[in-house]
């Protein structure tokens, strides 16, 4: 093999392997939000990207916390980062509300104005001896019905009562009105679970654009 036939393969080699983007789909805009929120309680920040495949980088300090958020990403297929520094020598509660805030807001503006998504969906999420029901519309009309009860207070060093606080918050900045309603269980940890894995697997569905809606708008409206 000469000198020049040599480099020649070497350079082919290069082109082949250096990393290359992957052309979106024509007329395909990446449905993302990226906000930042910050007050004398916490200092958060969260990307997302609607169309992925659930990648996550979660970290808020809170460990159950990141755990629910990590499954939330996987199991709705949106990539998702959150970083959050809060007051947590005092408890969690501004963390873990304000992460709910922020997540919600750039849900919204990763939405736009919700051309062709399906909007409705609903979900049973069995998680062993829990069953959980989520409903959801992305309607433009924030409201939570939350009718989940949890046995214990806790969940390791976190305060279950903030799970409703999460999607409380969630919903309002989201603008979505979303039903929550665990038919049965005993297990805190189970029924947080479900909770969290039925909001993922209705959003996967609702978020989705349906091709038979030509781009429209899912209202007789004509807006959301």
């Amino acid at each position: 093999m000469t000198e020049r036939v040599g480099k020649r393969i070497g350079l082919r080699l290069i082109r082949l392997l250096k990393p290359r983007k992957i052309p979106q789909a024509t007329g395909a805009a990446m449905r993302s939000g990226d906000v930042k929120r910050r007050t004398n309680e916490t200092d958060i920040a969260v990307k997302l990207v609607l169309d992925g495949t659930g990648k996550a980088e979660i970290a808020t300090g809170i460990g159950f916390f990141d755990h629910m958020l990590d499954l939330f990403a996987r199991h709705s297929l949106i990539d998702l980062s959150i970083g959050v520094k809060g007051d947590t020598h005092i408890d969690d509660h501004h963390s873990v509300e304000d992460a709910g805030i922020a997540l919600g807001e750039a849900l919204k503006a990763a939405l736009g104005d919700k051309t062709g998504i399906r909007r409705y969906a609903d979900v049973h999420l069995a998680m062993d001896e829990t069953l959980t029901r989520v409903a959801i519309d992305v309607s433009g009309r924030p409201f939570l019905v939350f009718r989940t009860q949890f046995r214990a207070e806790k969940i390791g060093t976190f305060d279950t009562e903030l799970v409703r606080e999460f999607f409380q918050a969630f919903a309002m900045n989201a603008g979505i009105t979303l039903h929550v309603e665990t038919l049965y269980g005993d297990n805190a940890h189970h029924i947080a679970e479900s909770c969290f894995k039925g909001l993922a697997r209705a959003l996967r569905i609702a978020l989705e654009v349906d091709p038979r809606e030509g781009g429209r708008v899912p209202s007789t409206k004509g807006a959301l």
